[in-house]
């Protein structure tokens, strides 16, 4: 049931980031919404280890730059795939990188202030 609630949630983000993000557009129904979001967390997943792998090979980088470093390689990762799943169409379309990297931040913004308002009304940490 979590894991529904979750996807719930970043669908909600989905279609928030594609009404205020531009150069950014639906290309289907709720449905189609929902398969990129699925697309989107899969990929994801997929993408953790190398983000990983490249967070730790840079770790020098991310000394320098206290941490900002690794935050930059996600948000690149998750631009990336944004990217990659809009130029598809698999539920929206991204016109241009620029789009796809203000998508993913503004996505990952409103997820995790969902899900921490999510967590704040259950009463969990």
């Amino acid at each position: 049931m979590r894991l529904l609630v979750r996807w719930g949630i970043a669908c909600v983000a989905l279609l928030a980031t594609i009404r205020l993000v531009p150069g950014m557009q639906t290309a289907g129904g709720p449905l189609w919404i929902a398969v990129a979001t699925l697309v989107l967390g899969l990929l994801n997943v997929l993408a953790r280890p190398i983000v990983w792998l490249m967070k730790a090979m840079t770790i020098p980088l991310s000394c320098l730059t206290f941490g900002l470093w690794n935050l930059f390689l996600a948000l690149l990762a998750n631009a990336l795939i944004f990217y990659y799943v809009g130029a598809h169409g698999w539920g929206f379309r991204v016109h241009g990188f620029g789009a796809a990297f203000l998508g993913a931040l503004v996505m990952s913004a409103i997820s995790a202030l969902l899900n921490g308002l999510l967590a704040f009304v259950k009463g969990e940490d």
